[in-house]
């Protein structure tokens, strides 16, 4: 009877322990994965950020910004 009962216990406990590997290899695998699309997102966003602003400077270079309201002049009654 003891003999039955510790190989029961050191099964469950075998099983045990390969299942919490398992669950912490995905756990792992998942991280990694949110990783590099949080990696992939943050090139993405640069090189947007990048064509954005050469095409910024593109559109002011051939824009010829005018002032198009003035300062009334303020007449002080003295």
């Amino acid at each position: 009877m003891t003999f039955l009962g510790s190989i029961a216990f050191t099964t469950i406990t075998i099983l045990g322990v390969f299942k919490l590997k398992e669950d912490e290899f995905e756990v792992r695998r998942k991280g990694i994965v949110r990783d590099d699309e949080r990696r992939r997102q943050i090139l993405e966003n640069s090189i947007e950020y990048e064509r954005n602003e050469a095409l910024q400077r593109q559109l002011l270079s051939e824009q010829s910004v005018q002032e198009t309201h003035k300062q009334p002049k303020l007449e002080l009654d003295a």
